[in-house]
């Protein structure tokens, strides 16, 4: 049911480029992560063999010292958007050691059946008796189906070195099992890990606008983000004019979240470089991008949205 979080070093020094500003000292954002308006994208996508895409995670900072069994609050609030629960994911990874006891989201026993386009709370997991909710099985072998006071019992003295909501159950949608898409896809908001909240819809609100751009950058590639804002010669001014509209704009979520669905629907196209861009650009409903491909790349600007 549990699978390892496989980390590729590119994604993790990816990720940094991903996380909001006003996340950044609590949280940092991998894989495949996207900050939306209000929530965070996890997305487990392995219908391309090739895509980097397989596995989505949000990091939280974990306070200095801290023990298993000084673990209190552990909650979250989540909506799955595409296929269900399943494959061990969503779920909850409490890192000791380099290995991970996984506290799993969704309706015990099964953790699937979850309902699309819903959002669900998981209530405080601390303490649970639901029956296989915890899994311990990489420190003691036949652990893999128990509870959080068995957990506690095992590893309550030991330190906590990271901790994470993890998405990568894309593979379990996979024929013959089910007819889907090979795509598990979960917004998460108002995670709680003892008295730390993130990911609020008032936090994803307030994000930094360099800091969107940036995320917009690292997902597109700088050929196609520079096709997409860019208004002088060489498109040298692409990010400035990203993040000026972004300042200026009063739903600048919005049009970041409406940018980065128009660039996974471009990407699905198997789009890449300007030509990607100019798709993007076709497709976001934001004003500020530049009017592609009707003028070549180089026709005049519309204006802002204000």
């Amino acid at each position: 049911m549990a699978r390892t979080l496989v980390c590729a070093l590119a994604c993790a020094l990816g990720a940094l480029a991903l996380a909001p500003a006003a996340l950044a000292q609590d949280v940092t954002l991998g894989g495949a992560a996207q900050a939306g308006v209000g929530h965070v994208r996890l997305v487990s996508d392995v219908s391309d063999a090739t895509t980097a895409n397989d596995a989505s995670w949000i990091s939280l900072r974990v306070p200095g010292g801290l023990r298993f069994a000084d673990i209190d609050t552990l909650s979250a609030e989540f909506n799955v958007t595409d296929d269900d629960c399943g494959g061990g994911s969503p779920r909850f990874e409490i890192e000791i050691g380099g290995k991970n006891v996984f506290v799993y989201l969704g309706p015990s026993p099964s953790f699937t059946g979850c309902p699309q386009n819903t959002w669900l709370a998981s209530g405080n997991l601390v303490g649970t008796s639901d029956a296989c909710r915890v899994d311990t099985s990489q420190f003691q072998p036949g652990t893999q189906c128990t509870t959080w006071a068995a957990a506690v019992a095992l590893l309550g003295s030991h330190r906590v070195s990271a901790a994470r909501v993890v998405v990568d159950g894309g593979w379990f949608f996979a024929p013959p099992r089910t007819q889907t898409d090979r795509e598990q896809t979960v917004l998460v908001r108002n995670v709680r890990l003892n008295r730390l909240t993130v990911i609020t819809p008032q936090e994803l609100k307030r994000q930094n606008p360099a800091h969107l751009c940036t995320a917009e950058r690292a997902s597109l590639g700088a050929a196609a983000f520079n096709k997409l804002w860019g208004a002088n010669v060489n498109d040298r001014n692409a990010f400035g004019k990203c993040v000026s509209f972004m300042a200026k704009a009063r739903t600048a979520g919005a049009a970041h979240e409406a940018i980065m669905a128009a660039v996974r629907a471009c990407k699905e196209r198997g789009l890449h470089g300007a030509a990607l861009g100019a798709c993007v650009s076709e497709r976001d409903g934001v004003d500020a991008t530049r009017a592609d491909p009707a003028h070549g790349g180089k026709g005049p600007r519309k204006g802002r949205r204000r």
